[in-house]
């Protein structure tokens, strides 16, 4: 256990430290994200470029993710790996901030995306430092620590737009960025040997139904994330008369409750409630995405987003830890960027396909469609998974 390597640091320091590095990692991804929809629509032509430049975001994820495990589970070292993920955010934030066309703005997009390959590794890194049986624990603190970050960043754009205008907030996410690799750099890590047992088989994950399935449900988190929390609901709230400030409150908002849901796992999340913490997560997706187009005033879209984000902040600690929970300790980077890379097409499939629906049927329209496809498919795998779960405890 990496706790027993500490040497001159104690367990609780680096705990720290690692949670203030992923803190301003996070806070530098989210400090712009509530008016980057209406940022990139000023500088496009079309909503679906809008989804487009959005997307990247996760086409780099689906890219990156399993690949980055797999290096450093055979390097035995993160730490490196995790300061180069959290430098690529803040170079991103800067090409976003100073780009004036559709290409600039997919490339600086591209980079925040491919810099959320430290996430992968963070959440191995983090994990690391608990007992195998506090993984939920782990998991929680983890998100807990992220959904402060958002909380912070997306709380704080409003007023920095209106102090310097967009780019301010795009600068502020690089500071922050550069102060997370700083409190990374003081963590010791021991190299893992790697030993070659339990090498990490893709035909073998792939025939691992439970991944699968809690990869895929992940994958609709996501989509619901960035193609309607962070993605278009902002546009809605626009059309509604909302200044920078109130999206900025919005967003802030269903991260409150998206917090609220990582304690109510911290404190109620066993492997036994699994399964219905996750039907009740979805039930509120779609319920919420729903009958965002019914809204009619902002009043009832800050309700809906507190929706939203109880609902995230339930099902992702949850995900995580069905999806690595039995999983032997040396492959878990691998598995956890095999499940990334898998939810993270939903950060790509949301904002695109989100942008195409309101393009061609209507900006309303495509929270509708939307809201009823999650009911079916999230329904579909959480039957599926009840049964995967079943069968691997039997």
């Amino acid at each position: 256990m990496e706790n027993r390597a500490l040497n001159t640091q104690s367990a609780i320091h680096i705990k720290l430290l690692v949670l203030l590095s992923v803190f301003l990692f996070w806070f530098s991804h989210y400090v712009y994200m509530p008016t980057l929809p209406q940022y990139i629509r000023i500088k496009v032509s079309t909503l679906t470029q809008v989804g487009i430049v959005l997307s990247m975001y996760g086409i780099w994820q689906v890219v990156v993710r399993l690949p980055i495990g797999l290096i450093t589970d055979r390097a035995g070292k993160r730490k490196p790996f995790i300061i180069l993920g959290i430098s690529f955010a803040g170079i991103g934030a800067l090409v976003l901030g100073f780009s004036e066309s559709f290409l600039v703005l997919a490339i600086g997009r591209s980079l925040v995306g491919i810099s959320m390959s430290a996430w992968v590794l963070q959440v191995v890194f983090f994990g690391r430092l608990f007992e195998p049986s506090e993984l939920i624990k782990a998991s929680s603190i983890l998100t807990l620590s992220t959904s402060l970050a958002k909380l912070a960043g997306t709380i704080s754009t409003g007023y920095l737009n209106n102090l310097g205008g967009y780019l301010l907030a795009f600068q502020v996410a690089s500071f922050g960025a550069l102060l997370s690799v700083l409190f990374m750099i003081p963590v010791k890590e021991t190299r893992i040997p790697y030993s070659g047992e339990g090498n990490f088989n893709l035909n073998l994950m792939l025939k691992n139904r439970k991944v699968i399935v809690v990869s895929l449900l992940a994958g609709i988190n996501q989509f619901l994330n960035f193609g309607i929390t962070f993605g278009f609901f902002p546009l809605v709230a626009q059309e509604f008369g909302a200044s920078d400030i109130v999206k900025s409150h919005l967003l802030g908002f269903n991260i409150i409750f998206l917090i609220s849901g990582n304690l109510l796992v911290t404190y109620f999340g066993k492997q036994k409630n699994s399964i219905l913490l996750l039907l009740i997560s979805y039930l509120f997706f779609s319920f919420s995405v729903t009958l965002i187009p019914q809204a009619g005033t902002i009043g009832i879209l800050f309700i809906l987003q507190a929706i939203l984000g109880l609902a995230h902040g339930i099902s992702y600690p949850v995900l995580i830890s069905l999806c690595i929970g039995d999983i032997p300790e040396q492959n878990r980077s691998s598995v956890m960027g095999f499940h990334q890379s898998i939810y993270a097409v939903g950060m790509f499939l949301g904002p695109w396909i989100c942008g195409m629906i309101a393009d061609g049927l209507g900006l309303y329209q495509s929270f509708t469609i939307v809201g009823i496809g999650t009911f079916i498919l999230s329904f579909s795998l959480l039957y599926f998974l009840r049964r995967s779960t079943r069968i691997s405890n039997m």
